[in-house]
């Protein structure tokens, strides 16, 4: 399973519903990759809830950050975490939390749609967008469908 940790600026351009980016960003949280488990940071967590809860429409608001919870999993962000990203020679200090977090959390890449937030630093930590993301579970996909083809081909002539 591929564990992302989701930039939360991703998550509110659905949430404000920005046609550019709508559809992929609707399919990455309706859960339509069984092989990635969601991640964000409890900073980011908390901009989506502050925003959420000053749109016009409370309930829906309500029903948005209830789903949110209970697909997404949180990553506290430390005081340690904090210290590591003021070492980064990252412009955005958001991006830099978000990239010590993956290294806390020993997750496999961020997804976000702004690439360039996280150009400036040397790190070892898979940055990804949407669509890179989409080409990675299908090929995880294709590859686990392979490898039960191979499982039962070789259980039906032993």
């Amino acid at each position: 399973m591929l564990r992302i940790l989701v930039d939360a600026d991703l998550i509110l351009e659905i949430l404000i519903n920005r046609q550019e980016l709508m559809v992929e960003n609707w399919e990455l949280l309706q859960g339509v990759y069984p092989l990635v488990q969601i991640y964000l940071t409890d900073l980011g967590w908390q901009k989506i809830y502050s925003y959420t809860s000053r749109l016009s429409d409370r309930t829906i608001a309500d029903i948005v950050v209830n789903w949110l919870q209970q697909t997404i999993l949180i990553c506290t962000v430390e005081q340690t975490t904090i210290q590591q990203a003021r070492l980064s020679r990252l412009e955005d200090f958001e991006s830099a939390v978000e990239i010590a977090c993956v290294e806390d959390y020993q997750l496999d890449a961020i997804v976000t749609h702004k690439l360039d937030d996280f150009a400036a630093d040397s790190h070892e930590c898979l940055i990804w967008s949407l669509t890179e993301l989409s080409l990675r579970v299908n090929l995880e996909s294709q590859l686990k469908a392979v490898g039960t083809l191979e499982d039962d081909f070789s259980m039906n002539y032993e």
